[in-house]
């Protein structure tokens, strides 16, 4: 046996196990190779098989099986259900208003529901073996389609189902949708019964439970459902769960509404036991089921309570004078941060991690294939975390055992073994799952492998990048810092001074300004880095504005200044570098 595609599989027939005496019939019933083995299912059997279509179906499980390769089926064309060997087949059942055995009318009154009601549905009964077997009484529910009957589905009190062989399948019930505005789905034939018994009209239900193949409504969509209010009445575990989207998804084009069963999983089971007002107050508090993809004010309800009552956290910053006004840090944010070759973007970027990490506990990961080899950048970022270079003219083995320490439990690096941003962002959610990241650095954009599209320029695929960064970031609450470089600058205003480059000078694409949450260019002019905020999506991140710091080789940290700029061309005319508010983290980072 062999899969296809979902739910469809090759098959011979000696990959079956047929039930005995069928072997020489043109329709065989056989025990589902998928199903037949779980628990309740040995003795069922509960596929049948046309040999001479060569095509199949387990009415349990809704798997489809069709004879040798399947190739006449392309892989992709659906499995139409088969034509009855005739137009209408005959009803050999008892008649629905012969009086039911002593065992199914105990059956149906354990179950809330009257004979009465069961008859007034076409429900019939019928004497037959079971599996076993052994002489049992059968519920007939037959499938009528104008006035006619097409098919039967069998259930005895031990939940054994049959199907007439070589018979169409089609919703039960079908025609009763024809006279009712609303429309009521349930997922079997006893909870249709149970609604029925509760005064509810215009029932029908799935006719395979939930490996029902939703194309079995598709001949009545027009003459049946179509302009009708849909109400989806299934089941509410899981795979009732699971079929409901499916129906929902069907019937998106209709006035969809679900019910939801409080005090049970379907309509039978809230019937025995909370009785009739239950099943009532149940579909009387039906309510439409939200649109995919669009969400209301009710969606967030309980974080816009939280807000109206505390207001908008605010989120840290970093202690570097003249700076925490103009940028908060919030995690599940993308940060572009940009400049000119030898601005100091990656030094800035480096020191806004290391301060995050000593002074909120972040811990952080580093894709940057540019800081090569490896234990050079974690050279540089123990300079930064401990204000000196890490050597031992400078500091002790118990601190250098200290630092090593922490770089090992706070940062860590995503190897440039694949360049390929899903292979990145992979590895930084394993990141984030086994060790609590709440950083990623990117540094820089062009060493990143842009994606192969069919008929995509650079500029799309640079979006679709992007985009798969932004979605990380909301996934995975991680605030991820982008270093990207810009197109090369255009001219020279004075001597020994280029334009300051702004987001949408980032090589490639303006989705680089668009797409962030802050937008940073880092200008560095004679002994000062200028540090520019072009973009903050919400005022509770920060604000726009330029500061100037003072960047120190010998520590690798950057510190606030009072600077005055010219009023007319905007040139810094005078500075004091400031002493940074904290001033060494080598006592106090572990």
């Amino acid at each position: 046996m062999k899969e296809i595609k979902n739910g469809l599989y090759s098959v011979e027939l000696t990959d079956l196990k047929l039930k005995s005496g069928h072997e020489r019939r043109e329709t065989v019933r056989f025990r589902c190779p998928l199903c037949g083995s779980k628990s309740g299912h040995e003795h069922r059997y509960d596929g049948s098989f046309n040999r001479k279509l060569g095509v199949g179906q387990c009415f349990s499980c809704g798997a489809r099986f069709v004879k040798g390769s399947g190739e006449d089926y392309g892989g992709n064309k659906p499995n139409k259900p088969y034509k009855p060997n005739k137009p209408y087949m005959p009803y050999k059942a008892n008649e629905p208003n012969e009086a039911f055995p002593l065992s199914l009318t105990l059956f149906l009154h354990r179950r809330g529901i009257s004979e009465a009601t069961a008859q007034r549905l076409g429900v019939g009964w019928r004497r037959m073996k079971n599996a076993q077997g052994v002489e049992e009484d059968f519920l007939a529910f037959p499938f009528y389609e104008k006035g006619q009957v097409v098919n039967v589905q069998y259930r005895s009190v031990g939940k054994e189902f049959r199907m007439e062989a070589g018979c169409r399948l089609l919703p039960w019930n079908v025609d009763a949708a024809l006279s009712e505005d609303t429309v009521y789905l349930t997922e079997g034939m006893m909870d249709a019964l149970a609604l029925a018994e509760c005064g509810v009209e215009g029932v029908v239900s799935l006719p395979n439970g939930c490996g029902t193949r939703m194309d079995t409504f598709k001949p009545y969509l027009k003459t049946h459902f179509a302009g009708r209010r849909i109400v989806y009445c299934g089941d509410m575990d899981e795979r009732g769960l699971k079929m409901r989207a499916d129906v929902a998804e069907y019937f998106k084009d209709s006035d969809f509404w679900v019910v939801d069963w409080q005090d049970g999983k379907d309509a039978d089971d809230v019937l025995m036991s909370g009785g009739k007002e239950a099943v009532v107050r149940c579909v009387g508090a039906m309510r439409r089921l939200p649109l995919a993809h669009v969400a209301t004010v009710d969606s967030a309800m309980n974080e816009l309570e939280q807000l109206m009552s505390e207001g908008v956290p605010r989120p840290p910053g970093i202690n570097l004078y003249g700076f925490s006004h103009l940028v908060r840090f919030e995690t599940g944010r993308l940060m572009v941060i940009s400049g000119y070759p030898g601005a100091g973007k990656s030094s800035f970027a480096d020191f806004v991690m290391m301060s995050l990490c000593v002074e909120q506990g972040w811990k952080a990961a580093v894709y940057s294939p540019e800081k090569y080899p490896l234990e050079l950048h974690y050279f540089e970022l123990g300079q930064v975390l401990m204000g000196r270079e890490m050597t031992r003219k400078n500091f002790q083995d118990a601190d250098l055992h200290r630092g090593t320490d922490w770089l090992r439990q706070h940062v860590f690096h995503i190897t440039d073994e694949s360049s390929q941003i899903e292979d990145i962002l992979a590895t930084a959610a394993q990141l984030v799952s086994r060790e609590g990241i709440r950083l990623l650095l990117l540094d820089p954009f062009n060493y990143i492998d842009l994606p192969v599209i069919s008929g995509a320029n650079d500029t799309q695929k640079i979006s679709h990048v992007l985009r798969s960064i932004v979605e990380f970031a909301h996934t995975y609450d991680v605030l991820v810092m982008l270093v990207a470089h810009p197109k090369k600058p255009q001219e020279v205003r004075r001597k020994g001074e280029v334009d300051m480059p702004s987001l949408y000078d980032i090589a490639g694409s303006a989705d680089f300004y668009n797409k962030c949450d802050y937008g940073l260019i880092v200008q560095r002019n004679n002994a000062l880095t200028f540090v520019h905020v072009l973009k903050v999506r919400f005022r509770h991140l920060g604000q726009l504005g330029v500061r100037a710091f003072q960047y120190s080789a010998e520590s690798g940290r950057f510190t606030g200044t009072h600077e005055e700029r010219s009023p007319s061309t905007g040139a810094v005319i005078a500075y004091t570098a400031l002493a940074p508010d904290r001033s060494d983290w080598s006592g106090d980072f572990g």
